[in-house]
């Protein structure tokens, strides 16, 4: 009898099929990003939207906007989805400085429907030195790695050429990169800004 019942217990214990546990769902990255850029102490670099094809070979006025490449039509819808996007998401800019060019200043305008502050260690032209442009790179990178003064996030409208040299990255019209600053002079590129939303991955 007692043979029987072992056998038995052998004969059911042989038919439990294992079944792996079940795993827990991987951490959604955008999702824990977006939840740290709504308490802000971020550095939004925002490449002006595209612009018309106009030469710019100097550079006169910067208040005059006729010489300049402004905004194209898909540009100035490019700004506001631009805006939009970080509305839908929940992300103030406490502050907004802007290149003092003209394209860069309507995308602030359009995209956030507020003058930025102009800031001139935004500029950059093809017409500057080398030396300038150094200098102006350094300065970009000293801006990425500092946290934002007001504590909450900040957004940069300026070029491609600065933000490609001083981070890396390449950026075309109407994207931005989405940086932490370590506070100490170090910054890391978190994410990426298109009028398709914020992406921790891809370009």
């Amino acid at each position: 009898m007692r043979f029987a019942a072992g056998f038995l217990f052998v004969v059911l214990l042989a038919g439990v099929v294992a079944v792996p546990a079940a795993r827990a769902p991987a951490s959604d990255p955008n999702a824990a990003l977006l939840a740290d850029l709504r308490q802000g102490g971020y550095v939004i670099y925002l490449r002006h939207a595209e612009t018309e094809t106009t030469p710019e070979p100097v550079v006169r006025d910067l208040a005059d906007c006729s010489w300049q490449r402004n905004l194209s039509a898909a540009g100035r819808a490019q700004a506001a989805a631009l805006g939009a996007v970080l509305r839908q998401q929940g992300i103030a800019v406490a502050a907004v400085e802007a290149s003092p060019f003209c394209r860069t200043r309507q995308t602030a305008e359009i995209a956030f429907g507020r003058a930025p502050a102009i800031n001139p260690d935004l500029f950059y032209h093809v017409s500057q030195t080398p030396e300038q442009v150094a200098a102006a790179n350094a300065t970009l990178k000293e801006m990425l790695g500092r946290h934002p003064p007001t504590g909450g996030n900040l957004l940069l409208v300026g070029h491609a050429p600065t933000m490609r040299d001083a981070a890396t990255v390449e950026l075309p019209e109407g994207q931005g990169a989405i940086v932490k600053p370590g506070g100490d002079g170090t910054f890391r590129v978190v994410a990426r800004l298109g009028t398709n939303g914020i992406s921790t991955t891809g370009p």
